[in-house]
């Protein structure tokens, strides 16, 4: 019998993992209640979560069913799908739309935002075809993939980070998912919009959290639905937020007889001073990285989705094309109708509405007598809440669910990390970081300080370093010998850590400075290092990366499974005697291994 697999059965299932350093600690083991605890933990273990699959690999410390290699039978995306994934997922939602418009608060016209937008889209394009294709030819995910560059324990940094975003961006369009409910409730009962006592110090009414609670619960059903059979949801999520987008950008434009005053001169409507000379420069600059920051996480987790690629070309151009082309449509139609507003409803007093349920609830105010204008913003604010099931529950939910199966394989499956986020969310408490538009894009430029280095360490290890050739069972391998190609030192990869903070230190100063001082007092030259954050660092960490291995080579590299033993390529046998992996359990394939050895 090949020595191979024996080796990968014996490392999966002896070896340690994030799980059994915490349960193996020594404060842990002397606790009297030591029995009570392991109880607790076998009754939560992941057994049977309507997967067969599950089942047999529930008691692995390395993967399970949602962490292993997917197998054919789970791979349903083709073209389309990734077409219907980044509609809904990139673009035609309510962050799609206000993208544009919040770059005018940098001092940019109208077409200056545009130009940013269209820059930085393609850019994000031609990312999410390159950190996708780990996924695509592998087919496994994101937490999987971070095992090759950052060693089978050093991952746990990088995954834990992507984890706490997760949290952020989750319950962030938990809230905007809210809003579109609340525009729905009160269209149908306008004596719902007098539900308004403040809370949270005026972050939010009793209204907005009411509106939160019941976007959850219409979310919840979704959870149960697993990702490689999305295929119907985001079609009714097309069908319906593509023809709200597109007839909301008529109605405005006919009713304005134009595309507004915002379009024709932006300073005297947005009260922003328009930027000039070299300040210009540095702003469409800081634009450009604002809207690759904005997309940082997406592009950096692309492989939770190429995953289920029926083949590794199905997701490239569905991707170069829909990921810029769907943003700029919909960023436009964001500022048109945003302008159009301005003229259309005076009594907002100069008052920018940016996102799309404030656009809605200014138009049933204007029109409130009329029956069919309440009609018009309920099925809006419907459309749009669709939109947003899709990005709660198939962008951040299978990403956030994902990693945490990733971390805790025997505790956590995709569905059961969605529940735990839609927890949290009430926890972040997103109506606080919403709080004034500068303060968003703060946070938002944030992800690409961190992200970027992070991006550039697994470009490098991935496409430079090993060529694109990883070992998948040496992936799910904590044996604590080293046998695997991927423990390196202790577990941990100590030239990803190194590159990652040589991308990361030369644009956390200007980063500081933008959170305590926003854009009015910037730090000369930092400033300008943090307006190229995302670039700056991941070039920087690739570079460095490969200079440290050129100087300290990576062993192991070139090296793959010479058996398909997780029946991911071919549905052929892995052993004489036994059909796949898939199809018996571990300890059936081992028995067969001893019997045959």
């Amino acid at each position: 019998m090949d020595d191979v697999y024996q080796i990968g059965i014996d490392d999966i299932k002896d070896t340690g993992s994030l799980e059994d350093c915490l349960i193996r600690s020594d404060s842990f083991t002397s606790s009297p209640s030591m029995d009570n605890i392991r109880k607790l933990l076998k009754l939560i273990e992941v057994k049977n979560d309507g997967d067969d699959n599950n089942q047999d690999e529930g008691g692995l410390k390395g993967l399970n069913a949602d962490t292993r290699p997917l197998e054919p039978s789970r791979r349903t995306f083709g073209p389309w799908e990734f077409v219907t994934l980044w509609v809904i997922t990139g673009s035609f939602n309510i962050g799609g739309w206000t993208t544009g418009s919040s770059l005018i608060a940098y001092g940019l016209n109208v077409w200056q935002a545009m130009l940013t937008v269209i820059i930085g889209n393609v850019i994000v394009g031609c990312l999410c075809v390159m950190t996708g294709a780990p996924g695509a030819k592998w087919h496994i995910g994101f937490p999987i993939i971070q095992r090759a560059p950052w060693g089978v324990n050093g991952f746990v940094f990088v995954v834990i980070q992507r984890v706490f975003l997760a949290c952020i961006w989750f319950s962030t369009q938990v809230f905007w998912g809210g809003q579109c409910v609340k525009l729905v409730l009160t269209a149908i009962w306008p004596s719902f919009a007098r539900v308004n006592r403040p809370l949270a110090n005026g972050t939010m009414t009793t209204g907005d959290f009411t509106s939160f609670i019941i976007f959850t619960a219409l979310y919840y059903p979704f959870i149960w639905i697993k990702p490689e059979k999305y295929k119907l949801p985001f079609l009714i999520s097309c069908v319906t937020v593509i023809p709200t987008i597109v007839v909301t950008w008529i109605w405005f434009m006919a009713k304005a007889h134009g595309v507004g005053t915002l379009v024709t001169d932006v300073s005297s409507v947005s009260g922003v001073t328009q930027a000039t000379r070299s300040h210009l420069g540095w702003m469409m600059v800081l634009g450009i990285c604002t809207n690759i920051n904005s997309m940082s996480v997406h592009v950096y987790v692309q492989s939770d989705y190429t995953r289920y690629a029926r083949k590794p070309k199905d997701q490239i151009l569905a991707q170069l094309i829909m990921v810029p082309m769907g943003t700029i449509v919909v960023a436009l139609i964001g500022i048109i109708c945003t302008s159009c507003a301005a003229q259309i409803f005076p009594e907002q007093h100069g008052t920018l509405l940016w996102a799309p349920y404030e656009l809605f609830a200014a138009l049933q105010a204007h029109y409130e007598n009329s029956s069919c204008s309440r009609a018009a913003v309920a099925f809006c604010g419907l459309s749009f809440m669709i939109a947003q099931f899709g990005m709660v529950v198939a962008n951040n939910g299978v990403a956030a669910g994902l990693d945490l199966s990733g971390l805790f394989p025997r505790y956590f499956t995709i569905r059961r990390g969605m529940i735990l986020m839609s927890i949290l969310s009430f926890i972040v408490q997103p109506w606080t970081l919403l709080n004034g538009a500068s303060k968003f894009l703060s946070v938002l430029g944030g992800y690409g300080v961190l992200i970027g280095p992070m991006t550039g360490v697994m470009f490098s290890d991935y496409f430079i370093v090993r060529r694109q050739i990883l070992k998948l069972s040496d992936l799910y391998n904590y044996n604590s010998h080293g046998n695997g190609i991927y423990w390196y030192q202790k577990g941990y990869n100590w030239r990803a850590f190194i590159a990652w903070m040589m991308g990361v230190w030369v644009t956390l100063p200007g980063f500081v400075r933008m959170v305590q001082n926003s854009s009015s007092d910037p730090w000369a030259g930092w400033s300008n290092l943090y307006d190229l954050s995302y670039i700056l660092g991941c070039s920087l960490s690739c570079g460095t990366y490969y200079v440290l291995h050129k100087v300290f080579p990576i062993q192991g590299l070139g090296v793959e499974d010479n058996e398909d033993y997780f029946g991911t390529f071919v549905r052929a046998r892995v052993i004489d005697g036994v059909d796949s992996v898939e199809e018996k359990s571990v300890p059936e394939i081992e028995e067969k291994v001893k019997s045959v050895a």
